[in-house]
C-alpha cells in the first residue's frame, strides 16, 4: 500500500483573501510544516479550509504562529491546541505523535538553537538579539529553552520507535531545517545571524538513536529555498511557498 501526503509550509498569510485550495490537493494526506500566518485567526480558517481536501492535515507549528503573543509562548501555545483540537481533520503534531496503518508522523517546531552554522555564536548573536534587534531577553531564552526541549523530544521518541516492532516506518516533521549543508551554499545564511537562526543544530543528533533506521523522511519549512534530497534511508524534503505567488503555489507530493 502506498500513503501520498501532500507538503506545504511558510505561506506567511496577512488573510484569507484570494485563497483557495481548490484543485490543489493531491493526496489523501496533508504536512503544514509551520509559518503559516502570525494571525490565528487567518491560519485557523486556512486549515479549516483545505481540511475540506484532505482525510487529514498534520500541521506543525514555525515561530511565526507565535510572533503575535510576545514572550507568552504558553499562551500562544494553547491557542493552537484548542482551536486545532476543536477540527474535525486538521491535527496540532507538537507534544503528539500520529500512527496511521503503515507510518508513523513525528514532528516539533525545533525553534532555533542560534548557532547553526557557527557553533561558537550562540551567546554573541543572543546578546545581538537582545540589543540590536530588541527582542526581549527572557523570550530569547525561552526559545532556546524550546530549541532544547524539541532536541529531546525527538531523541526520546525516536528511541521508543526503535521498541515498537509493528511500526516499521517513521516521517519526521519540523520548521527547523534540520542539516546545516543544505543552506552553506547560501552566503546569505552561511556564517550569518539569519543562517545560525534558520535551523536548530541539535536535532539531527536523534537519528543516532534510530539503530533499525526506521526513519524514511524528514519534512521540513522555514528556509526559503526549496529542498529534496536523499541522504542514506532518507528523504529530506521541503516546499515553502515564502516569495511565491500563491496562485501558481502547489504542493509537493511525498510518496510513501
Amino acid at each position: 500500500m502506498t500513503t501520498n501526503f501532500d507538503l506545504i509550509s511558510d505561506l506567511y498569510l496577512e488573510s484569507m483573501e484570494g485563497i483557495s485550495w481548490e484543485n490543489k490537493a493531491t493526496s489523501l494526506f496533508c504536512i503544514v510544516a509551520g509559518n503559516i500566518s502570525h494571525d490565528h485567526d487567518v491560519l485557523f480558517d486556512f486549515l479549516e479550509h483545505i481540511s475540506n481536501y484532505y482525510q487529514g492535515v498534520f500541521f506543525i507549528d514555525g515561530p511565526l504562529e507565535h510572533e503575535n503573543f510576545g514572550s507568552n509562548l504558553t499562551a500562544s501555545y494553547d491557542s493552537l491546541k484548542v482551536n486545532i483540537d476543536a477540527m474535525k481533520y486538521v491535527f496540532f503534531m507538537h507534544e503528539n505523535i500520529i500512527i496511521l496503518p503503515d507510518v508513523a508522523l513525528l514532528g516539533t517546531n525545533g525553534w532555533t538553537t542560534f548557532d547553526f552554522t557557527r557553533h561558537n555564536e550562540v551567546d554573541s548573536n543572543m546578546d545581538f538579539l537582545s540589543k540590536q534587534e530588541e527582542i526581549p531577553e527572557g523570550l530569547i531564552e525561552e526559545i532556546f529553552k524550546m530549541a532544547i526541549t524539541d532536541q529531546y523530544y525527538l531523541r526520546n521518541s525516536v528511541e521508543t520507535f526503535q521498541e515498537l516492532n509493528d511500526i516499521e516506518n517513521l516521517i519526521i516533521i519540523s520548521n527547523a531545517v534540520p542539516r546545516v549543508e543544505f543552506i552553506l551554499h547560501n552566503d546569505d545564511y552561511n556564517g550569518t545571524i539569519k543562517g545560525d537562526m534558520v535551523g536548530n543544530s541539535g536535532l539531527i543528533d536523534c537519528l543516532i538513536h534510530d539503530t533499525k533506521q526506521k526513519t524514511k523522511s524528514w519534512l521540513f519549512g522555514r528556509y526559503p529555498e526549496e529542498i529534496d534530497y536523499q541522504i542514506g534511508k532518507i528523504r529530506y524534503a521541503s516546499n515553502p511557498a515564502k516569495n511565491k505567488d500563491f496562485k501558481i503555489y502547489y504542493p509537493k507530493i511525498i510518496k510513501f
